[in-house]
């Protein structure tokens, strides 16, 4: 799937804390060696509130500490912040407001264009609901933006992977790449190659990185990043 008037990836994840923020930043080192790069985290809950009483988005701020996001609008960069970490819509409300993907594609239709990339942060895993209508996945379709997918290296990986793989294939959302990211750093053995075997047969078409944990932004990341562009 591609969206004709921008470029852009949508990172999602087989779950919550599978690093998708800590992919996010390296992506965007890695598309920046090249390219303008803008990033957008949706929905975020769990926010802190600073000094003044506003509420600072986490994952937002880890991101730009990298140094490699474009300069944009303030509050474009996390148009929904929520206190409570919870799920979109039950933060959502708890706030009394409810989460408008039309409002959340035209803001990203003001960030994004062709020349640059624009990575696109999702909250949680493709079917998290942000509101009793509407889930992550119905954003993604909205935005028509390819998905990077984050999974890691653990029991239970193969399940909640192939489930998100079949969720993506169901809705034709297409695959760009998948990162396997060794966020609890699980040694290389025979359980670790075999999640490599059966995740990488069933995302064949797809893109495939193996990150370690603490990984940089090297000549493999790059690759990665280069291959995926060319899909976009």
């Amino acid at each position: 799937m591609k969206n004709g008037n921008c470029r852009g990836v949508f990172v999602t994840g087989t779950d919550t804390d599978v690093g998708k923020t800590y992919v996010s930043r390296i992506l965007a080192e890695g598309f920046a060696r090249t390219h303008e790069v803008h990033y957008m985290k949706p929905v975020q809950t769990g926010c802190t509130r600073d000094t003044s009483g506003n509420l600072v988005a986490p994952d937002y701020e880890f991101v730009l500490a990298g140094g490699n996001i474009a300069p944009q609008e303030p509050g474009h960069g996390v148009p929904c912040r929520f206190e409570p970490a919870c799920s979109p819509h039950l933060a959502a409300s708890r706030a009394g407001v409810t989460i408008s993907i039309d409002r959340i594609r035209e803001i990203f239709l003001g960030i994004a264009d062709r020349k640059s990339v624009t990575i696109v942060e999702g909250a949680g895993g493709v079917l998290v609901p942000l509101s009793e209508s509407s889930t992550m996945a119905d954003l993604m379709l909205h935005l028509g933006l390819p998905v990077i997918l984050v999974t890691e290296p653990r029991i239970g990986t193969l399940n909640h992977t192939l489930l998100t793989v079949e969720a993506l294939a169901a809705r034709k959302i297409g695959i760009a790449g998948v990162v396997l990211n060794n966020i609890h750093a699980m040694p290389g053995n025979y359980i670790y190659h075999d999640i490599v075997r059966v995740i990488r047969d069933s995302v064949s078409s797809a893109d495939f990185l193996e990150l370690e944990r603490d990984a940089v932004c090297d000549g493999r990341v790059q690759e990665f990043c280069d291959a995926v562009y060319r899909r976009l």
